[in-house]
C-alpha cells in the first residue's frame, strides 16, 4: 500500500477525504503543528519518517506545506490536492476560524487571524495551489480533487489503483454546515474573544 498525502489546505473538505480513505483501509494521521517548528531539514525528515512508520496517509495542516519534503522521502506515494473555489474557501475559513489567533495560522499566513485579513489568506491559498500544480506537473502520482467535479470513490479508487469501488455515497462533510450562528459577525467576535482569552492566544 503506497502512502497517501492529502496536500490541500484546511477547509477544502479534507475531513471527507479522510473518512473515505479510512473506509478503504488506510490509517490516516491528522494535523500536526510541530512540523512547522523545525529549522533543521534533517530533523524534520527524521520526524516525518518516524510518524509515517505507523500511518498510511496524512491530511490537515501543516502537512500540505511540506509536499516537497514528502515527495523527496516518498517519491512513489500518492499526492492529492483538494481544492475549493476561492470565494467559497475564504467564506468557509472566516466563518469557522473568525478572529481566533491560532499560533499555527499566524505562522502560515503571517497575519493575526482570518477575519480582516482575507486577502492575505486568499493569496497564500492560491499561491500554494499554484506551486503544487507546478511541482507535480507531468507526475502520474498526483491528482486534484474538487467537490462538485470529481470528489467521489470512482476517482479516488482509480487513482489509488483499487479495483473494487465502494457502492456507497462518498462522505461529504462541511463543518458547521447546519449551524447558522457563525454567519453573524457578533457571534464570531464573541467566540473569538472567548477562545483567544481561554487559550491565551
Amino acid at each position: 500500500m503506497n502512502k497517501v498525502f492529502v496536500i490541500g489546505f484546511h477547509k477544502t473538505v479534507t475531513t471527507s477525504l479522510e473518512h473515505a480513505l479510512q473506509y478503504l483501509g488506510y490509517q490516516v494521521y491528522g494535523g500536526d503543528k510541530h512540523l512547522i517548528e523545525f529549522n533543521n531539514p534533517k530533523e524534520l525528515n527524521a520526524y516525518i519518517l518516524n510518524i509515517l512508520e505507523t500511518w498510511d496517509a496524512v491530511q490537515d495542516m501543516a502537512w500540505p506545506l511540506f509536499y516537497k519534503e514528502l515527495y523527496e522521502l516518498y517519491p512513489d506515494a500518492k499526492f492529492i490536492l483538494t481544492t475549493r473555489e476561492t470565494s467559497q474557501w475564504i467564506k468557509s475559513v472566516v466563518k469557522f476560524f473568525a478572529s481566533i489567533r491560532f499560533p499555527l495560522h499566524r505562522q502560515i499566513y503571517n497575519v493575526p487571524c482570518a477575519e480582516g485579513h482575507e486577502q492575505t489568506y486568499i493569496d497564500t491559498y492560491n499561491n500554494h495551489n499554484a506551486s503544487v500544480r507546478d511541482f507535480f506537473r507531468h507526475k502520474s502520482n498526483y491528482i486534484e480533487m474538487e467537490p462538485g467535479r470529481n470528489f467521489d470513490y470512482q476517482t479516488l479508487c482509480e487513482f489509488l489503483e483499487i479495483s473494487e469501488v465502494p457502492d456507497i455515497p462518498f462522505p461529504y462533510e462541511r463543518n458547521n454546515k447546519k449551524r447558522k450562528l457563525p454567519n453573524y459577525k457578533f457571534y464570531r467576535d464573541f467566540r473569538s474573544m472567548y477562545w483567544n482569552y481561554k487559550k491565551n492566544y
